[in-house]
């Protein structure tokens, strides 16, 4: 990309918020560094070239001080409870997936799935949705089998075969 194309450039964080417009660029030894940018207000802000996702249109950038923000701290060690107020143990471990977001959090020796999981200073764990019976579709071909754990997947297949309000009810 040509330094003469940013130059006035929209730009935008990756969460589709517009922020302003580029109004020049930070160079170390030649290499651009930060873009200067300003707002409706002609506030001026500077985004790090590192958090630029894409160029074209408009500049979209990755908001880093906003998930700052929206961050809590993560510490091991934190004691974890049952939704109920029953002690489950202390969180030991986070797995990660590729990607870098929680795949299991271990507490104690059990792991859990973190759309289980609401952390702050204490972790509540809340129980997994388990179907009570099969969920067919209108064939009678079983989608989702009795015992299995409503997850986002679960839910999505259970879609799929226009069997959602089926799946949902079947938890009850």
């Amino acid at each position: 990309m040509k330094l003469s194309e940013i130059y006035g450039k929209e730009v935008e964080s990756n969460d589709g918020q517009v922020h302003g417009w580029v109004r020049g660029i930070l160079a170390k030894n030649g290499a651009p560094q930060f873009l200067q940018c300003f707002d409706d207000d002609e506030r001026e802000f500077d985004i790090d070239v590192k958090n630029i996702i894409c160029t074209g249109e408009k500049i979209v950038f990755e908001d880093r001080p906003a998930i700052k923000k929206q961050s809590t701290n993560m510490r091991l060690g934190v004691p974890a409870y049952s939704e109920y107020g029953n002690f489950l143990g202390y969180l030991a471990e986070i797995i990660t997936d590729r990607s870098g977001a929680a795949a299991h959090y271990v507490i104690g020796k059990k792991k859990f799935r973190p759309e289980h999981i609401t952390t702050g200073d204490v972790i509540i764990v809340h129980p997994a949705r388990v179907l009570k019976e099969d969920v067919t579709d209108s064939s009678g071909e079983v989608i989702l089998k009795k015992g299995s754990a409503l997850t986002g997947e679960a839910l999505k297949k259970a879609e799929q075969a226009g069997e959602y309000f089926q799946a949902q009810m079947k938890t009850i």
